[in-house]
Parts: structure tokens; sequence; C-alpha cells
């Protein structure tokens, strides 16, 4: 294997690696924002009712 096709892949790996990163980023910002959304929608004490952390 030449060494212009070994840093192709090299370069290739990177930017794969760059784009996993930008769609987890932008995968939790949307579970985040729905999160935010329901709290606002529904309010934080029908979300949470009382004693929801005894249920764990």
């Amino acid at each position: 294997m030449s060494l212009a096709k070994q840093e192709g892949g090299r370069i290739r790996a990177l930017r794969e690696a760059e784009e996993r990163r930008r769609q987890m980023r932008g995968l939790l910002l949307l579970a985040a924002m729905a999160i935010v959304f329901i709290l606002f929608r529904f309010g934080f004490s029908r979300v949470f009712t009382p004693g929801w952390w005894r249920l764990w």
C-alpha cells in the first residue's frame, strides 16, 4: 500500500470520527430540548410526581 493511500485512509477515518461526534452532539442536544419542552409543557410536578425517587 502506498503512502498516499495510507494518508487518505487516515484522513477519511478522522473525518468519519468527527462526523460521529457531530451526530452525537446533535442527538444529545435534541434529547435535551425534548426534556426541556416536556418540563415546560407539563410542569415539573406532573413529570416528577411526589415520591418518584422511591420507585427505584
